[in-house]
């Protein structure tokens, strides 16, 4: 379920060619390290690399970024179970000659794949929470969709298309990816937090559990466009569906005429919730469900 990450780790002893500051690369913890300069020629950085995870030195603080998925399995396209990535976390942990489990999260991304039409899945997606959804471009191709907050991202897409895009790998079936990529504090501090807050936490089974499960009711909540039987809305609900699917006179009202922007967009929120689903979205669900369950106990 874990794909990319973000730790940070402060050192209490870093290598004598970084505290010198030298512009040779130099080998430390397996990895070849080389100097990051900024426009004035000095060097604020050393990076590498281990396997796809970036590597950053910056004085004494160590980060490392992407895919822990991809670290350990060499793709995203397949599911990530809780036993594999608590072996990927205590793997990297052991990599280094420090205590990398105390590292703090600052970022991490949770999702999963499931076998569907992408198409016929993201067409209906409309909102999450009040965010409009964005369409995810590869040129004129649009291969998913993400809803875009300050502490986090929800995207749905195409892997299938993605992974030939990108790599050229021709996956046998058509797959999409749904996941959610939120700073920790998205997690942390909130309500009902769960608390991801060092690289370790993410390797109790608890904490994954929570985490997958968040994202069941993440997709849960994203608002979704139904078939609709006109013919039994009465024209005041039909005046309701109008202005609130258009993006344009929903900000326009918001803006503008605020009290009744409340006052409508609570009924509006409450006629679409008693619509009923497409048997696309309950299967769509299932799916999501059943692999999620699959990669909390396995």
């Amino acid at each position: 379920m874990y794909d990319t990450i973000k730790i940070v780790k402060s050192l209490d002893k870093i290598p004598k060619e970084a505290a010198a500051k030298v512009n040779e690369p130099f080998r430390w913890n397996n990895c070849l390290w080389l100097p990051h300069y900024n426009k004035q020629g000095e060097i604020i950085a050393y990076y590498s690399h281990l396997n796809n995870l970036k590597l950053w030195l910056r004085g004494f603080e160590f980060t490392i970024i992407n895919s822990l998925q991809k670290f350990y399995c060499n793709n995203n396209y397949s599911p990530f179970t809780y036993s594999q990535a608590k072996e990927a976390i205590y793997y990297l942990t052991a990599h280094f000659d420090f205590d990398l489990s105390t590292a703090i999260v600052k970022k991490i991304a949770v999702g999963t794949v499931i076998d569907a039409f992408p198409e016929d899945t993201f067409k209906t997606w409309e909102q999450y929470k009040s965010i409009n959804q964005s369409q995810m471009r590869n040129k004129t191709k649009v291969y998913g969709v993400n809803f875009k907050a300050t502490n986090y991202n929800i995207k749905g897409y195409d892997k299938t298309y993605q992974v030939k895009a990108e790599n050229g790998i021709e996956l046998p079936k058509s797959v999409i990816r749904f996941e959610c990529e939120a700073y920790a504090t998205y997690y942390n501090k909130r309500k009902n937090n769960i608390p991801v807050l060092k690289f370790i936490d993410l390797a109790d089974n608890s904490i994954f559990s929570q985490l997958a499960l968040n994202l069941l009711e993440i997709y849960s909540n994203i608002k979704k466009k139904s078939l609709i039987d006109y013919g039994v809305l009465s024209p005041a609900q039909l005046k309701l569906l109008a202005a609130y699917r258009n993006p344009e006179i929903s900000l326009g009202l918001k803006k503008h005429h605020r009290h009744t922007y409340k006052k409508e967009r609570q009924q509006y929120l409450k006629l679409i919730k008693d619509l009923p689903e497409t048997n696309n979205e309950k299967e769509v669900f299932e799916k999501l469900k059943a692999q999620i369950l699959f990669c909390i106990n396995n």
